[in-house]
């Protein structure tokens, strides 16, 4: 049995995670801003889940704490909470917001994460949900593509951190293509998966402990061609955010 917390588990991947991991008999502690929505999924999974109201802003170092006190330690942690909006029109409350849950609130979580597992006698995973747009610079969401590729790269320098320190611990990022989520509510985009479908593979990925996994296949492609395409012509592109 493993002790999970996951952030952001009130809906989408992190509410799809927080099922599996519960209906294998895991025991998880989610955590989110809405609480009744955690409250509603304890009652399926009365004696896996453990519900926090969290918000990663706000005092998260001493949230996790609490959860790990409530899980009698931990052994996998994952980052579903994001803030990303397309902003065309640049407006700034869109880009703090983004910043404030995508980098500050993503920081002081591996920072809790890290002065636990660095001292744990047993192994810790830290995942995060990136997207495809840590890729890229996408003009459209300019603030959730760099905080996108913050995470990747933060969590590049952990594993080399925790090589040199010689910490028990791994770093898995995760950069999924669209998904049917309420993130994407209203707006049509190619290759959209279910959530059901991409929940699988996030938690496969997660489970072989991945340093990095795009999702799904059809996407690794397409991150694959963007690599290549020159800056010239991407510049030009009308691109929407992943």
């Amino acid at each position: 049995m493993k002790r999970i917390i996951i952030y952001g588990a009130s809906s989408g991947i992190g509410k799809a995670l927080a099922c599996m991991y519960a209906e294998q008999g895991d025991k998880v502690a989610v955590a989110a801003r809405r609480i009744d929505n955690l409250k509603e999924m304890q009652r399926q999974f009365p004696n896996n889940l453990i519900p926090f109201q969290v918000d990663v802003t706000d005092n998260s170092r001493e949230q996790f704490n609490q959860m790990v006190e409530a899980l009698q330690g931990a052994d996998l942690v994952v980052y579903c909470s994001g803030m990303g909006k397309q902003n065309v029109e640049f407006d700034m409350d869109i880009e703090y917001r983004t910043i404030d849950v995508n980098v500050t609130g993503f920081t002081t979580v591996v920072a809790a994460v890290v002065e636990y597992g660095s001292k744990a006698g047993h192994h810790v995973q830290f995942a995060a949900i990136s997207s495809i747009a840590s890729t890229k610079g996408l003009g459209v969401s300019a603030s959730y593509s760099a905080t996108k590729m913050y995470q990747v790269r933060y969590l590049e320098s952990m594993r080399q951190l925790a090589s040199i320190k010689g910490w028990n611990m791994d770093f898995t990022v995760i950069k999924p293509g669209f998904i049917a989520t309420d993130f994407i509510k209203d707006r049509k985009y190619p290759m959209t998966m279910t959530l059901d479908y991409a929940a699988k593979r996030i938690k496969r990925a997660i489970d072989k402990r991945k340093n990095s996994a795009v999702i799904d296949w059809r996407w690794a492609i397409v991150v694959g061609f963007w690599k290549m395409i020159p800056n010239w012509l991407w510049y030009k592109l009308k691109i929407s955010r992943g």
